[in-house]
């Protein structure tokens, strides 16, 4: 089975800023540590990673606990791990770092006994199930400073962290019910429930400077003259704002969640600038559309300028001709179409400098006054952002269409200076810019670019649980040579899923540019290892080439048996190389071909490619009959003698029986399997008025060496697919 490049979506809108010396580079991707959700990421200024989250330690009860880690520059060496927490669940939501390498955690306890240092009377303790709001302080070693609960005997929960030269620590989130406390002076209101909170502590955590209520946000900062500024998102219409700012008046509508039983004013943006002590608005103002807005970034340059980044609906202020979002459901959810946006706001709060849709996730800015931003595509919930982005016009569809995430430079006119996609099953959740590097933080599933040498947590399988993805890109990377082969993504050639971990003869597929041939060509034969000036290596080993062209390459993985159960791809283009990708190795991870095109919102599958009892093409207008047999074609399941300890194991149920298990060819294993004989033994995922498409799964329970010389003992994975039957 080979598949055909699909031209290239160009967008109108963002002007690519010339740039011949340098180009955005990965330099980084690991999935660095699995059961660690990581929500927040900070760089010092001696190029220190500190990443903090929370880690699941007793799966039973799901009770989590606060993990925060510190990283050489380099990302190769654990300079501390340090576990903070009670004997519940605990959150952090939030962390900044001082000039000295001492990081400030903030985000909510449930646990009654959460260490708490003396003096640090301005919070109680929770009775389970309330919960508090915390900041901590660890010094440059990991060693706990101060910890101190926030909030009085009020429900609360902490969303942002800032930290100025002074050591003033700036915290603000959520009070959930009445009574959070402010002092004189700030501002306030009365009902305190599901409102904003802003508190400013001393150096030594003990001493409130001030705690205003009603305002705050999900995002808080300084400027160099220790101004405050905090953006963030609000159903509420009474949210201060001040005359004169760009938009002092929220915009009114009505919205709702799938599957909208019930409609509520939507969501919108704010961002809001308070004089050093706290006490003076200096301007407060909507930036938003009639459609929901979410923000999820804020920073602020030398000269004032703001910076918001987040995702939105209908209507948002763009200064540029935008791609229209997306028109039906998601792919995996329901949710609402959406562009991400990067705004930029003048000093005075009252005019837009530019708004551009690019990022959605966090943003920064450097001294030239350069914004960078991580990007967003796909279903975040509730959102369903769109991927044929302006500044991804040259990343290849199949790529961006399967989600993944990306990061974005954009001058200060709001140009595009330069983007790297990164593909992977990644939600990012934080990122933080050091010199020209952008860090970037979130959870990941193992199907991710590895970059070669990163630390990675071992053994990953497909089922691997959710882990802490940290990658980098150097916007100030020397450009390739002419010639070099670029890898946008690599896909599973069966369902297009992102690749990973890979199984020897499993067939992958690599989309980028300067592949190979602007003619494609085909092998002839199941060895051929160089095909029109193209060859792929994984390790030591040249892997066969199925087809090849100037944007697409089908390559089988060749017998790779490498450790730590790791190996690196690389491309080679007429004597040039492409970059490296290391991906984790397993002994199966399948994946039914499917029809491309197809995909079922309500099964959350696409119809597989199946071949009906006489041979013909499975389809809606030739459904398979009530107990015929079907053929369907499976990759990453084709046996390794190297790994088996026993004969293959697959089993289905719900009325399905695997009839056999053959090869099609070297790569690809062919399941025959018997239709149920009555149709009341399968839901209909589509129905047309002859036809059903019925959905089965697979079971691969067979007895495997997993990496690192270790027999499986859970059960395999599940894979899942839909053929077409006679209907009911």
């Amino acid at each position: 089975m080979f598949f055909r490049p699909i031209a290239l979506l160009v967008w109108p809108g963002l002007q690519m800023a010339a740039s011949a010396a340098v180009s955005p580079t990965l330099t980084y991707s690991t999935y660095l540590r699995d059961n660690f959700a990581a929500n927040a990421v900070a760089v010092d200024p001696s190029g220190n990673i500190y990443m903090a989250g929370n880690v699941i330690v007793d799966a039973a009860t799901s009770q989590t606990t606060i993990l925060v880690v510190k990283l050489n520059p380099q990302a190769n060496e654990y300079l501390y791990t340090r576990f903070l927490g009670g004997s519940v669940s605990d959150h952090a939501n939030a962390i900044a770092v001082d000039a000295g390498g001492n990081a400030y955690v903030a985000g909510v306890t449930n646990s009654p006994d959460f260490p708490v240092t003396g003096g640090s009377g301005l919070g109680t303790a929770p009775v389970s199930p309330s919960e508090r709001s915390f900041v901590a302080k660890l010094d440059a070693k990991g060693e706990l400073v101060f910890s101190t609960l926030l909030g009085a005997s009020t429900n609360s929960y902490a969303q942002a962290v800032a930290v100025n030269a002074a050591g003033q620590v700036l915290v603000s989130g959520t009070s959930v019910d009445q009574g959070f406390p402010s002092t004189p002076g700030v501002y306030s209101v009365a009902n305190t429930g599901f409102v904003p909170y802003l508190i400013e502590l001393d150096s030594t955590g003990t001493k409130l400077i001030f705690s205003a209520t009603g305002i705050g946000g999900t995002a808080v900062t300084f400027d160099p003259s220790g101004n405050i500024y905090m953006a963030g998102t609000t159903n509420s219409l009474t949210y201060p704002t001040t005359a004169g700012s760009y938009q002092p008046n929220f915009p009114v509508f009505q919205t709702c969640l799938p599957p909208c039983t019930g409609h509520f004013q939507g969501s919108n943006q704010y961002v809001t600038k308070l004089d050093p002590t706290g006490t003076k608005m200096i301007f407060s103002t909507a930036v938003s559309g009639n459609g929901n807005t979410m923000n999820e970034g804020l920073a602020v340059d030398a000269a004032g300028n703001v910076y918001l980044t987040g995702l939105a609906g209908t209507g948002y202020p763009y200064t540029v001709a935008t791609p229209t979002p997306p028109s039906g459901p998601a792919a995996t959810a329901l949710a609402t179409p959406a562009l991400p946006f990067l705004t930029k706001l003048d000093p005075v709060g009252q005019k837009l400098v530019y708004s551009v849709p690019v990022g959605g996730l966090g943003v920064a800015v450097d001294a030239n006054g350069n914004a960078y931003t991580g990007g967003v595509l796909g279903v975040y919930y509730p959102y369903d952002v769109a991927a044929m982005l302006p500044v991804l016009a040259s990343v290849a569809p199949q790529c961006v269409s399967g989600g993944g995430t990306y990061a974005a430079e954009v001058d200060g006119a709001g140009n595009n200076v330069g983007a790297q996609y990164i593909g992977g099953s990644i939600r990012l959740s934080g990122i933080s810019l050091s010199g020209t590097t952008l860090w970037l933080a979130g959870r990941a599933g193992p199907s991710i670019p590895f970059s070669p040498g990163a630390l990675a947590s071992p053994n990953l399988i497909p089922t691997s649980p959710q882990g802490a993805y940290l990658g980098a890109v150097n916007f100030a990377a020397p450009q390739p040579p002419a010639g070099t082969p670029q890898i946008d993504c690599v896909l599973d050639a069966a369902d297009f899923a992102l690749a990973g971990p890979i199984v020897p003869f499993q067939i992958l597929t690599i989309f980028g540019n300067g592949l190979g041939p602007a003619t494609p060509m085909n092998a002839t034969d199941n060895s051929t290892s160089t095909l029109g000036g193209v060859s792929v290596g994984f390790g030591s080993l040249q892997a066969p080439l199925l087809y090849v062209s100037s944007n697409q390459i089908n390559v089988p993985v060749p017998m790779v048996h490498e450790e730590p159960a790791r190996t690196v791809m690389q491309v080679n283009v007429n004597g040039v190389p492409s970059a490296q990708v290391q991906y984790a190795v397993t002994p199966a991870n399948p994946a039914l071909f499917v029809v491309p095109g197809t995909f079922q919102t309500n099964l959350q599958l696409f119809n597989s490619v199946a071949i009906n009892a006489d041979g013909s093409m499975n389809s809606s207008s030739n459904p398979a009959q009530l107990g015929s047999v079907v053929t369907v074609f499976v990759n990453g399941l084709t046996p390794d003698p190297q790994n088996l300890l026993g004969p293959a194991q697959l089993a289905t149920g719900g009325g399905w029986s695997l009839v056999s298990v053959l090869q099609a060819s070297p790569f690809v294993t062919q399941l025959e399997l018997r239709v149920p004989a009555t149709n009341i033994n399968f839901e209909c995922g589509f129905q047309t008025t002859s036809a059903c498409l019925a959905s089965f799964g697979i079971q691969d329970s067979t007895p495997y060496l997993l990496p690192g010389s270790v027999p499986n003992t859970a059960p395999g994975p599940v894979f899942y697919g839909a053929v077409w039957a006679v209907g009911k």
